[in-house]
């Protein structure tokens, strides 16, 4: 693909407005669990609900008809901002933002019902910590293989840092479990995974960004490799690493 063309598409693809993914055409293999489908099962209507990392909180919000409150943090107050700015009105009272630190969650202990977290980071003695005796953890991560032959390509690791450390799931459930936390459920899966198109797959470079420092001058090359080397029928081939981990605080 040669560069004048990737330059093209590149400045008609509009920037990722919160945590926004949805606009990619993308396809997978069938998978184990769908995440939303998972929490849906550990909420109940009286439920006060806390979201870590809740990015532009679009998934937090699709989830809003199952609890009664709600709160969405997030350590970046550009997030924060548009989820604020997204946020439907007949759910404003509902759902709140806050800037927050998943290393120092800023709430006391034992408010929550429920707790979530989406592929962002997370302290698992702060999760506990503000969690209910009898409530609920649920985490979904990005697993370490996640865009495998994208990161050796690059250089850099699922999240698209150079030098990522990567949060294993396991030492996450044991620190959880050393907080009097019981494992509720643990599951992994690894499926391929594919952009339907050049325009979906320079959207995800630059959103994510991946890497860290993507450009579409600097990166045309192997962004041309990607094309080429990875393109099938169903798209530019890749694999989708995701981990799950359910956690009930023991006490209640």
């Amino acid at each position: 693909m040669p560069l004048d063309e990737l330059r093209a598409i590149a400045a008609q693809v509009a920037p990722r407005r919160g945590w926004d993914f949805s606009r990619m055409q993308t396809d997978r293999d069938p998978v184990p669990w769908e995440y939303r489908e998972v929490v849906r099962r550990y909420l109940a209507p009286a439920d006060y609900v806390l979201d870590v990392g809740t990015g532009g909180g679009e998934i937090f919000c699709s989830l809003a008809d199952a609890f009664t409150r709600g709160i969405g943090i997030d350590p970046d107050p550009a997030m924060i901002a548009a989820a604020a700015d997204a946020t439907p009105a007949d759910l404003a009272e509902k759902v709140t933002w806050a800037v927050g630190n998943a290393a120092q969650i800023p709430y006391l202990d034992e408010t929550f019902d429920v707790v979530l977290n989406r592929h962002a980071v997370l302290d698992a003695g702060e999760m506990m910590r503000v969690l209910r005796p009898g409530g609920c953890i649920v985490t979904q991560q990005v697993g370490a293989q996640n865009t495998f032959n994208f990161g050796t390509l690059f250089g850099c690791g699922p999240g698209g840092r150079y030098r990522e450390p990567v949060q294993e799931v396991p030492e996450i459930a044991a620190q959880m479990q050393a907080a009097g936390g019981a494992i509720v459920a643990y599951g992994t899966y690894n499926v391929p995974y594919y952009f339907a198109d050049v325009e979906s797959l320079v959207f995800w470079l630059m959103a994510v960004p991946y890497p860290q420092d993507f450009s579409v001058e600097t990166h045309w090359e192997q962004v041309d490799y990607l094309v080429n080397e990875y393109g099938t029928l169903r798209g530019i081939a890749t694999n989708e690493h995701r981990e799950l981990l359910i956690v009930r605080k023991e006490g209640a």
